[in-house]
């Protein structure tokens, strides 16, 4: 009932574990069926668009804002740079999403990555920094997505 109270520009059958860390969750638009995991936290300090059938695995973060190192002494002040996750992309457990990124429809992130770079549509990532390690089929039922 919380998420429901707090994401109200979502898509029908959305699932998010009760323990999700929602930040700014008025900046949040989610597609149908998304499903975020245990733990996962998203950081909405700018907007995050999620796409439809999106997994989002437990202990991800998704994080819009970050420190300017450049803008003075400290303290830093904050900046910030929206998401955009496209339909049927899948986020590994303990991975991690920066700001001004753009994953692209039917990707996959390895689990424990850090995406600083948009991911091109139909590529598995890994690493830290995420790098492209291949290019992943096309199936027929994609096109329901």
């Amino acid at each position: 009932l919380r998420f429901s109270a707090l994401v109200r520009r979502r898509g029908l059958g959305c699932v998010c574990h009760w323990n999700v860390d929602l930040k700014y969750p008025e900046n949040l638009v989610l597609g149908d069926e998304v499903v975020i995991g245990v733990n996962a936290s998203l950081g909405a300090h700018s907007p995050i668009r999620i796409g439809h059938r999106v997994r989002i695995s437990k202990e991800v973060q998704i994080e819009t804002a970050g420190l300017d190192f450049l803008s003075g002494p400290p303290p830093y002040r904050h900046q910030s740079k929206p998401i955009l996750i496209e339909d049927g992309v899948w986020i590994g457990s303990r991975s991690m999403v920066l700001g001004g990124v753009r994953i692209g429809a039917h990707a996959v992130i390895a689990a424990g990555s850090i995406v600083t770079r948009d991911v091109p549509p139909r590529t598995l990532v890994a690493g830290i920094p995420a790098k492209v390690i291949r290019h992943l089929p096309y199936f027929e039922q994609d096109k329901t997505l």
